[in-house]
């Protein structure tokens, strides 16, 4: 099964573990959100959005490029996912899976249920140790069990 990985930036928590990701499997291509980005999206079965939660919200990279897929551009059969990293604070989760699954309903694109999450680090003295080793194994793991 041949799977993409959207991120929405080099660099970041999330870029970490998708990085790590597609560098440890060869079924995961992994594609940064650009402007001018094209990707050959009937090729996948499986297309895993990646994105950091601030304030409920996943990136805006992550939904300009949701916005900007054509259904007719993507196979009939391929599913999509959600990644997340955040702070573990309240249901933001909850909030970004709602916001990535309402923006592909209104293409007529379903949003698998199944999604993962790991704890990023943040600013300050939030969560400095993560992601860890432990992180990106767990999110490697359950990107080979799609």
């Amino acid at each position: 099964m041949k799977k993409l990985i959207v991120c929405p930036k080099e660099y970041g928590n999330t870029y970490k573990v998708c990085s790590y990701v597609s560098s440890n499997t060869d079924a995961a291509d992994l594609k940064v959100v650009t402007e001018k980005a094209k990707y050959d999206l009937p090729h996948y079965d499986a297309i895993i959005l990646a994105s950091g939660i601030h304030m409920n919200h996943v990136h805006k990279n992550i939904l300009t490029w949701m916005h900007s897929i054509e259904k007719d551009t993507i196979n009939s059969n391929t599913k999509f996912y959600l990644f997340l990293t955040w702070f573990g604070r309240g249901s933001s989760d909850k909030a970004a899976f709602n916001e990535v699954k309402n923006a592909l309903s209104e293409k007529g694109i379903k949003l698998e249920d199944n999604y993962m999450k790991c704890f990023g680090r943040g600013m300050g003295l939030i969560r400095l140790s993560h992601p860890n080793e432990e992180d990106k194994k767990k999110v490697l793991s359950w990107v080979n069990t799609l």
